[in-house]
């Protein structure tokens, strides 16, 4: 089923909390969310300055979780923050392998690349389209898009892949751009859209942006509304659009900034945050750091959140009812994968509700 723009796309780690998130979206939820998933490299161990694991015991259990998690759904997946110089053993480049993995389990998987990944990759996703004949998503920037040889680099894109426009689904991702002023970037984006022929040819489009903090250090507590600023963007641009232009779907990075955490984690002191997405923005309840004083801060927290005029009510989605269970002490304060499977949740969730009372009639 193509992607159109009642559905969702979430740009998520491929990491406990998020996965977890998944697992627990209710059935009328998932059936609008195609998640664009990022296999993110093994950690690295900062006392013996290497990777903690090969990229197989990385990999490994990648397609079991996503048939437990996420079964017979569709997604994208992207392997392009792995090392480019990595392969399996026996040589086989990571995304092939994962593709490979997966096809036993049904799982239908849309490989994600992008202009500036090696023939090692594009090789990858040319044989995955082989086997499985879905194409791939090529996934740009707004400086791509932009470009005046946008169409002739797609086309170029595609001869290497060996299938053509109507199997390319275009992920536009803007990560964290600047959005002031808004309605000029909405401008820009209707202008681009309508610009060139390959998103007219395209199988989808999807504009994806966040205005999530890169820190939580730059964000003051105890509770503070931040703007769900690429939110905002799309409901200014789907106007813009003639009634004949493409209509992208949404997409953005969940309650997370498009960074990569980098860093020994051993000298992070990260602080208890409730993320709660509400219209147009995020409540973000903060407490003090957890190494130093616990999760036990995480109920106050989310009695600031419960108590707000932003709480939508424990029924509205699982992370919603974890705030309210762990604000009255009948769910635990859990670890630091537990508040992003809560906030993500509750975020996408959210999400597929802005969504359907957008484009209600």
């Amino acid at each position: 089923m193509p992607i159109t723009h009642l559905d969702y796309v979430p740009v998520l780690k491929w990491r406990q909390g998020e996965y977890q998130a998944l697992f627990r979206l209710r059935d009328p939820h998932r059936s609008r969310v195609v998640p664009l998933i990022e296999m993110t490299p093994p950690d690295f161990d900062f006392e013996s300055w290497l990777p903690k694991k090969t990229i197989d015991e990385h990999l490994e259990k990648f397609a079991a979780r996503l048939k437990d998690k996420w079964g017979a759904r569709l997604a994208f997946l992207d392997a392009g923050l792995i090392d480019p110089a990595a392969r399996m053993i026996g040589g086989m480049h990571p995304l092939l392998w994962l593709m490979n993995e997966v096809r036993p389990n049904g799982s239908p998987l849309i490989p994600v690349t992008g202009f500036e990944r090696d023939a090692g990759y594009q090789s990858a996703v040319n044989l995955a389209h082989l086997v499985d004949g879905r194409g791939a998503a090529l996934r740009c920037s707004l400086e791509d898009a932009v470009d005046p040889d946008f169409g002739y680099n797609v086309e170029s894109l595609l001869d290497t892949l060996g299938f053509d426009h109507d199997e390319l689904d275009i992920i536009v991702d803007l990560k964290s751009p600047n959005f002031e002023p808004l309605d000029g970037l909405a401008q820009l984006l209707a202008a681009t859209l309508q610009s060139s022929p390959a998103f007219a040819a395209a199988r989808s489009v999807t504009i994806v942006a966040t205005a999530f903090p890169a820190s939580m250090g730059d964000v003051t507590g105890p509770i503070k509304l931040i703007s769900r600023s690429e939110w905002l963007l799309y409901k200014a641009l789907i106007p813009l659009l003639a009634a004949s232009s493409v209509r992208p779907a949404f997409g953005d990075y969940g309650i997370a900034s498009h960074e990569l955490p980098q860093g020994d984690m051993r000298l992070l002191k990260p602080s208890a945050t409730v993320r709660y997405t509400v219209d147009d923005g995020w409540l973000v309840a903060k407490g003090n750091n957890v190494r130093d004083n616990g999760f036990a801060q995480y109920r106050t927290c989310c009695g600031l959140v419960t108590g707000s005029a932003g709480f939508m009510g424990a029924g509205f989605s699982a992370g919603s009812e974890y705030v309210e269970q762990c604000r009255a002490g009948s769910a635990s304060t859990g670890n630091l994968s537990t508040w992003r499977w809560v906030g993500t949740n509750h975020h996408m969730t959210k999400v597929v509700h802005d969504l359907a009372s957008f484009y209600a009639p």
